[in-house]
């Protein structure tokens, strides 16, 4: 096992990590991805998370970070699986990340030992693989930080999961997400109307 893991600066922006309760729990996922071996597992006990990752945490008890771990998987991705999963072999629970290899830019799986964790069940993997031949390119979303100061009373948010169904639903594709989204908050109730701008498609583009 190297010394770390590669931490995509994707983090910082995920909602779904930021749907945890709190830095505890954001510290707890971050930091065991750095102990999980080269398929992207870990033993799952409590006592051995709390004894590798964070020994020296002494208000992390065994049983707040059970808590925080059984916390941490229940926030779901797209399709079905958690930040983590939990999956028992022969008495024994570990944990699988299956985003580990979509986010370890370079990871050369034959420079470490393999893994002596028993690979997680079809019914975990089969969601991995049916899910990648659907999953589009992740979108840039970091415009919504931008506007967040131009539009305190909103929930950008929650503006702009409505937005993306709103686009969906019309079967519309959005060439510039930024300048649509813009214009759906000009319309969202007591924005302030942002200057349009001449495009296109007269949904694509307005001045922030």
């Amino acid at each position: 096992m190297p010394r770390g893991r590669f931490h995509s600066r994707k983090f910082s922006k995920d909602p779904k990590i930021w749907s945890l309760p709190d830095d505890s729990h954001r510290l707890l996922y971050a930091m065991i991805i750095d102990w999980l071996d080269r398929e992207g597992r870990i033993e799952g006990d409590a006592n051995i998370i709390k004894g590798q990752v964070a020994p020296l945490a002494k208000d992390w008890t065994v049983e707040k970070v059970e808590q925080m771990l059984q916390t941490i998987s229940k926030v779901k991705k797209p399709n079905g699986l958690g930040l983590l999963d939990f999956y028992t072999v022969n008495g024994i629970r570990y944990i699988w990340y299956s985003g580990f290899h979509s986010e370890q830019v370079g990871l050369q799986k034959d420079h470490e030992a393999p893994s002596e964790i028993p690979p997680p069940p079809s019914r975990l993997t089969k969601l991995l693989k049916t899910n990648a031949k659907v999953e589009p390119v992740a979108e840039d979303t970091s415009f919504i930080e931008e506007l967040r100061p131009k539009y305190p009373h909103l929930n950008l948010d929650e503006e702009w999961e409505k937005c993306q169904k709103w686009w969906k639903k019309e079967g519309r594709i959005m060439k510039d997400p930024k300048h649509a989204f813009i214009n759906w908050l000009s319309k969202a109730r007591g924005s302030k109307q942002p200057e349009p701008v001449e495009t296109g498609d007269k949904l694509d583009g307005f001045k922030g």
